[in-house]
């Protein structure tokens, strides 16, 4: 049981660090706890998660806050995502999947910040005449904006919680 309960908090500090869509949380680690069989009750905050473990036999319970920030890595979520389904199919145990959910917390991004910027600048340069006629002067200004957007996003915004929430 304590091997699923801390499988259950590493999961909810997977889906914040990688940022899964808030609606999926809550109900991915209820359908897990249910799965488990493990009675427990969850709440989301932005950038919270309230577990509690309730234990029948003894009348208490536990209470655990996962608190963190983090950024979309969709590549990351899509292992999370898996590693998720082959506890709930049965596949491996609680335990081995903690371990690969701490591993992977603990792997670098993909991407460091100033090719995230770069990608920004290019992705959106090319966006801005396709898909909304923007002339070559346009092209380079949605660019640079964008590049900008990201440069706040991963160096400023982390850095401060209020600027966090607005710019997400």
């Amino acid at each position: 049981m304590l091997n699923r309960h801390e499988f259950l908090r590493v999961l909810a500090k997977a889906l914040l660090v990688f940022a899964a869509p808030s609606h999926r949380i809550e109900t991915q680690l209820v359908f897990a706890a249910e799965t488990l069989n493990v009675p427990a009750e969850f709440s989301h905050l932005p950038s919270v998660i309230i577990i509690s473990f309730v234990d029948d036999e003894t009348h208490t319970s536990e209470t655990h806050f996962v608190k963190h920030g983090g950024r979309l890595q969709l590549g990351r979520l899509h292992e999370v995502h898996e590693i998720y389904k082959e506890v709930l199919h049965d596949s491996i145990k609680a335990k081995e999947a903690t371990c690969r959910l701490k591993a992977l917390l603990v792997h670098d991004a993909i991407y460091s910040d100033w090719e995230r910027c770069l990608l920004g600048f290019f992705l959106s340069a090319l966006i801005c005449p396709l898909a909304f006629g923007g002339s070559f002067i346009d092209l380079w200004l949605a660019g640079l904006g964008a590049m900008i957007l990201c440069w706040v996003q991963l160096r400023v915004a982390s850095q401060n919680v209020v600027t966090a929430n607005v710019v997400e």
